[in-house]
């Protein structure tokens, strides 16, 4: 048995991931296939006239914000049938940040960073001490300058992040000035690590991953075999040979530990990944208005200001729907991470991604000539 998995995806900006205009990325999907789909927006928006459902339309017209609250009583009968993958722009690169300085010293001490959800907590307890702690200019002001990085290397811009972290270490008060700190020391390994920081290659992708966790979910979730379908208007195939090493079939193995701390089965065995026109897919035409409606709910998800009317829906029923994703949770360390007994989820991954990785080497040793 094969199941179809629709997808569609709302606050994409590339990697810029410091994007003042658009702070969260999201990919909503869901097994509701076309008839059903379509049933379900034509009994929410009967008077919709666009050639296709979309979010951004329906939102900016205040008369069918009705419809909004329909498809918000729909969503219970819905929800487990749906998922919705979150990215928090800047909490994510502060992610990034802190796996690339901090977490490869704990690794070398022999600590698993990941093991239980153990460096999610970490996170989770870096920024609310930030926040309670510090200042939001300040906490800003040092994922911009990771991102400004990461989208260009260079030893500027490294010193510029590295000023950041030193003002923060000398401006703030226990305990963000021993964070600082560690994060400073796993600074100058990384700096020790790459002396060619113009071959640092962190280019803040989160399509792939996230179309990737997306899928890891429904595994967790469902047994069968998986078509996914998207709107072509997605980019991530544009990394197809990292897509389809991600899913190879010769990667058996026991199950995977994820950074929440659960574990997946590998293969997670989508059979085909296949792009349409979102005019022709219902399906996907649903997707997309999920999506929307988790990136505009998504300030209040991370506890800052609530949009009324997403109040609103919430109470209405959309507070059903299931989602999870690269964001603050109200979860904290207790203690040191365990003690590596074998590979982490990293050397498991790297395990997984080695054709691509091989292939990507020989490229770079080898590049094709002109």
């Amino acid at each position: 048995m094969t199941t179809n998995i629709y997808l569609d995806e709302s606050g994409f900006t590339g990697d810029d991931l410091y994007n003042p205009d658009q702070r969260f990325f999201t990919i909503a999907s869901t097994v509701i296939q076309n008839d059903e789909a379509k049933d379900i927006l034509a009994r929410c928006f009967p008077h919709y006239q666009g050639s296709e459902y979309k979010f951004t339309n329906i939102w900016k017209r205040k008369r069918s914000r009705e419809g909004l609250l329909a498809l918000a009583a729909e969503i219970p009968t819905i929800a487990d049938r749906a998922f919705v993958w979150v990215i928090d722009k800047r909490f994510c690169l502060l992610t990034k940040m802190v796996d690339y300085l901090v977490e490869p010293g704990a690794y070398e001490a022999g600590y698993d960073w990941y093991a239980n959800g153990w460096g999610m907590r970490y996170l989770n307890t870096i920024h609310r001490d930030l926040v309670r702690h510090g200042t939001d200019k300040l906490y800003d002001n040092i994922v911009r300058g990771w991102d400004d990085f990461a989208r260009a290397p260079s030893e500027e811009k490294l010193e510029k992040l590295k000023q950041q972290l030193e003002y923060g270490k000398a401006s703030t008060n226990t305990p963000l000035p021993g964070l600082f700190e560690l994060v400073l020391r796993g600074l100058e390994h990384f700096r020790a690590r790459n002396p060619n920081l113009e071959n640092f290659q962190d280019t803040n992708e989160i399509q792939v991953t996230s179309v990737f966790s997306t899928m890891t979910w429904w595994r967790q979730h469902r047994s069968e075999d998986f078509a996914l379908v998207h709107d072509e208007s997605s980019a991530f195939m544009k990394q197809r040979d990292l897509w389809e090493t991600m899913l190879r079939d010769d990667f058996v193995a026991p199950p995977m530990p994820i950074s929440n701390g659960t574990e997946v089965e590998f293969p997670l065995r989508v059979r085909s990944t296949t792009a349409v026109r979102s005019h022709d897919s219902y399906s996907v035409q649903l997707c997309d208005l999920l999506a929307g409606l988790l990136a505009k709910a998504g300030s209040g998800l991370i506890g800052g200001p609530r949009d009324p009317f997403i109040v609103e829906l919430v109470q209405a029923g959309a507070g059903e729907l299931s989602y999870s994703g690269v964001m603050p949770h109200a979860l904290y360390v207790e203690g040191p991470p365990q003690q590596r007994d074998g590979p982490d989820m990293v050397d498991r991954m790297v395990e997984l991604l080695q054709p691509h990785l091989e292939k990507k080497m020989a490229e770079r040793d080898d590049p094709p000539k002109t």
